[in-house]
């Protein structure tokens, strides 16, 4: 007998992403279980997946709180003999998440992961986080990451949305298989063990910023206006037919809000010091 296992992760429905997508069903068809590894969004999201499947899902770092308060942070689920750790791969710790993003090197990142899985005895780690879909062996267990549907934040958007297959024999051989969902077809991640993190996100992560506003990511991820009206312009790039948000695009936007006008003034002057005498 022959078991199919859908793989996925980072959904983030529907905050960053409005719907499963269109092609996901298509290629889960015929699975027999979905694992999701995290960054669900909320939970009717799993509902969902469940017209086609059973699922068995574990909470990522940037998840509302009932996803968090609801589901484990990891789970273990064997498939004819194969063991498998279903894992974010996020550290729970805030600051030490934070400093992690500043080791560059790949291996290293998966090292960890690899180590996390061999002290479970878990042949393959299935785990989300990074929005990169990969395939390799560490240390003598296989990590997969699925890759992501959303993006990984407000200022990213997802360039290729993606998902994976995994099918295990009875005799404990296993294959996985990466699908892009634009177009349903198989794609076979990169080898990027001995790469670098910003270079094995390159393809598949792409800022929604105008040029104009590439040097202005601290002020609006910091100024809580700014942050507010970026999330309430991004699925306009997301899902709808903008290409990059402009300085334009956020003046007019914050003109139309009701804030008051002293935290409007310091908001549009963060954007361009010629805007403060609004």
């Amino acid at each position: 007998m022959t078991y199919t296992i859908g793989l996925l992760s980072d959904t983030h429905m529907p905050e960053r992403w409005h719907e499963i997508p269109k092609t996901l069903p298509k290629i889960f068809k015929n699975v027999d279980l979905i694992l999701h590894a995290g960054d669900v969004g909320k939970l009717w999201v799993l509902d969902q997946l469940s017209a086609i499947a059973p699922v068995v899902a574990v909470h990522g770092n940037d998840e509302p709180q009932v996803a968090i308060d609801s589901l484990p942070l990891t789970q273990i689920v064997t498939v004819a003999g194969i063991r498998l750790l279903v894992w974010h791969s996020h550290y729970t710790d805030r600051v030490d998440e934070l400093e992690s993003r500043r080791v560059p090197e790949m291996k290293i990142k998966l090292e960890r992961i690899a180590h996390y899985g061999r002290r479970v005895g878990a042949s393959i780690v299935h785990f989300g986080h990074w929005h990169i879909p990969l395939q390799c062996e560490v240390e003598g267990v296989t990590l997969v990451n699925a890759g992501g549907i959303a993006s990984g934040n407000f200022i990213l958007r997802q360039l290729i949305q993606t998902v994976a297959l995994l099918t295990i024999e009875e005799n404990g051989r296993f294959h996985i298989n990466h699908y892009d969902l634009a177009n349903g077809r198989h794609n076979d991640p990169d080898d990027i063990v001995n790469t670098d993190f910003a270079t094995a996100a390159k393809p598949y992560h792409g800022s929604i910023l105008a040029p104009e506003l590439q040097n202005k990511v601290p002020q609006l991820r910091g100024n809580p206006i700014l942050y507010e009206t970026l999330k309430e312009l991004a699925p306009q790039c997301w899902w709808g037919d903008k290409s990059v948000l402009t300085t334009a695009d956020f003046t007019t936007a914050l003109k139309k809000s009701s804030f008051a006008t002293a935290e409007l003034g310091e908001a549009l002057s963060l954007l361009d010091p010629q805007l403060a005498a609004f």
